[in-house]
């Protein structure tokens, strides 16, 4: 529709809360061009542009129908028109393009955006153009918004993209392009959104990305890219996510992210950095999400970390974390998942942790926890996985533990556990899961387990049970696997359960 490209770029711009004097310069700029300045320009020959382009794609697509000699660009599905001042006399120039999911199978080169110069706004997104991204786009002195994601890109972002400082949106996203990002980027100091994740691109991240002060989204993710993270990204105080996992980024976690204080969401999971977790990542209060797992990052968890208390997901998991669990991730109240597993955690389980009642999946498996289960984790009434196998735990499994009525994972195996299995795990009747192998449990198979009947796994096996195998189990009609060797069960099998 002739609208279609107004309405996204109007909506786009109002999202990124920018300035009237932004927002006037993005949408009316054109409304101040002198068409003398681009000479021989006109409609008909942008109409002609439009035209040899759609005349080099394969299979012109449906949505194209409309493009025809006869008819003007302005009534062209995807093409909307805007008028500009020549003399005493306002003309019509193409100003948008937006074709996102047409099925366009092509490549931009063979379209002539010298012929094009009064473009503000090009989504072209979920296509099929190949090829690489044309230098001579940046001829689009105006541009504003640019998204190319989604198709099938290739070569490298080219330098002279840096060159169209009116961007304020550079969408790149799931191509296949190569090479090192341009430093040029860093005189684009009116984006608030680069979106670059998703290609193959190498090389280090540029400092000059600290230029980009009104960025508000950075997602550099699931690239190769290598070297250090910069300090120069603690100038980018507008953003709200920052996005750069998935690479092979070396090096510490900068400080200066801890000026970032608009976060909300961080992103640096999947690299090999190493060292301490930052103390001033605690400065990141609207943090809603903080992913640093599957690194090599050592020292403790900070306390400091506990002052994010909007924090609903904290994933510190994967890395050589040492030390006990701070109190202070009591304070994070609105945390629905904590995983910390696979470091080299020590000392007890803090019963605080019971504060933590919006909590529905903890993950403390694989480190070197001592001490008993706090019966205080019975309060995490929300709860659907608890993983707390492959630690030193000692002491019985808490009866409290059959009010977590949410669960669907038990997994406690792997311990030092002793005592009975508790009758009030026949209250978990959601559950999936109940590993209690590789204990020391005693006693005989409560014939209470009987009533869980969404059973899948049942792992009681290297314990130290006794008395015969209960009838109840035929009861487990999901059940598709049942450890119980090594121990010292007497009895017959029942029939029931083949």
């Amino acid at each position: 529709m002739p609208n279609d490209g107004n309405f996204f770029l109007i909506s786009y711009l109002l999202q990124q809360k920018m300035s009237v004097h932004l927002l006037v310069l993005s949408i009316l700029c054109l409304h101040c061009l002198q068409l003398h300045a681009h000479g021989g320009i006109s409609l008909k020959s942008q109409q002609m542009a439009l035209l040899h382009w759609k005349s080099t794609l394969r299979n012109s697509p449906p949505q194209m129908s409309s493009w025809q000699d006869h008819t003007r660009p302005c009534n062209w599905t995807g093409i909307l028109c805007t008028p500009v001042r020549h003399g005493r006399r306002r003309l019509w120039v193409v100003t948008n393009i937006s074709l996102p999911g047409a099925g366009i199978h092509g490549q931009l080169g063979e379209l002539n955006f010298s012929a094009l110069p009064f473009l503000i706004y090009i989504n072209l997104r979920k296509n099929s153009l190949h090829g690489a991204i044309p230098a001579n786009i940046s001829s689009l002195s105006t541009l504003s918004y640019l998204d190319l994601s989604n198709n099938w890109l290739t070569g490298q972002i080219p330098h002279e993209i840096g060159g169209i400082q009116s961007l304020t949106g550079l969408f790149l996203v799931f191509n296949n392009l190569t090479g090192h990002i341009p430093t040029s980027l860093g005189n684009l100091t009116m984006l608030t959104h680069l979106n670059i994740h998703q290609n193959m691109l190498s090389g280090p991240i540029p400092k000059e990305i600290g230029k980009l002060v009104s960025l508000q989204s950075l997602q550099l993710n699931n690239n190769t890219l290598s070297g250090d993270i910069p300090t120069s990204l603690g100038n980018l105080t507008q953003l709200n996510l920052l996005y750069i996992y998935g690479n092979a980024l070396s090096g510490p976690i900068p400080k200066e992210i801890g000026k970032l204080v608009s976060l909300q969401s961080l992103q640096l999971n999947n690299n090999t950095l190493c060292g301490d977790i930052p103390t001033s990542l605690g400065n990141l209060t609207q943090l809603n999400l903080l992913y640093l797992y599957g690194n090599e990052l050592s020292g403790p968890i900070p306390p400091e970390l506990g002052k994010l208390i909007n924090l609903q997901d904290l994933e510190l998991c994967i890395n050589k974390l040492t030390g006990g669990i701070p109190f202070s991730l009591a304070n994070l109240t609105k945390i629905t998942t904590l995983y910390l597993h696979e470091n080299q955690i020590t000392g007890s389980i803090p019963p605080e942790l019971g504060k933590l009642v919006n909590l529905q999946d903890l993950d403390l498996s694989s480190n070197k926890f001592t001490g008993a289960i706090p019966v205080s984790l019975a309060n995490l009434t929300k709860i659907t996985s608890l993983y707390l196998y492959e630690n030193q735990i000692t002491g019985s499994i808490p009866p409290e533990l059959g009010k977590l009525v949410s669960l669907q994972i038990l997994s406690l195996d792997n311990n030092t556990l002793t005592g009975r299995i508790p009758f009030s795990l026949a209250n978990l009747t959601k559950i999936t899961t109940l590993y209690l192998h590789e204990n020391q449990v005693t006693g005989s198979i409560p014939p209470e387990l009987g009533k869980l009947v969404n059973l899948q796994d049942l792992g009681l096996s290297s314990n130290k049970l006794t008395g015969a195998i209960p009838f109840s189990l035929a009861n487990l009609t999901k059940l598709t696997r049942l450890y119980l060797q090594k121990n010292q069960i007497t009895g017959p099998i029942p029939q029931e359960l083949g």
